[in-house]
């Protein structure tokens, strides 16, 4: 797969184990020394310690949707660049919603024989309310290949 296709996807498997709330599909996108940096804070690095960030972040939550709204890829071989525009809508667990719009700045890798992230750094570009006062529902488990 090149790695255009190859980064869509992995952008798209990261938004949907989000969505989901699951930390394991989350953690198979990055590589194993892989580095996060998040507006604000100071970077994450290595898979532990990102698996970690994360499923701390991702408990306040009971809806957590990132979605993409465009992007690029670009690169040949074995490693890429691109940059992600995502809006997120969220609501805590006490009923406060919240939206997010930034982008992600990205450097994957293939790794192992996966395309992984190597780096993703998230750039905020508004975070404000959002009324999510409806019912949140629970989807199934994705379907297995």
């Amino acid at each position: 797969m090149d790695a255009d296709r190859a980064g869509r996807a992995l952008a798209a498997r990261f938004c949907d184990a989000v969505a989901r709330g699951d930390v394991d599909a989350w953690a198979a996108c990055w590589r194993g020394d892989g580095e996060w940096h998040l507006a604000g804070e100071a970077p994450v690095v290595g898979i532990d310690a990102i698996t970690r960030r994360f499923a701390t972040g991702r408990a306040e939550f009971e809806l957590c949707v990132p979605e993409l709204l465009f992007g690029w890829i670009d690169g040949d071989g074995d490693a890429a660049v691109g940059r992600w525009y995502v809006r997120e809508v969220q609501r805590t667990r006490t009923g406060t919603g919240q939206e997010l719009v930034g982008w992600y700045e990205d450097r994957i890798v293939r790794d192992r024989g996966e395309w992984r992230f190597a780096r993703r750094r998230f750039w905020l570009l508004y975070r404000g309310p959002r009324s999510v006062a409806g019912e949140v529902f629970r989807p199934p488990s994705p379907a297995s290949p």
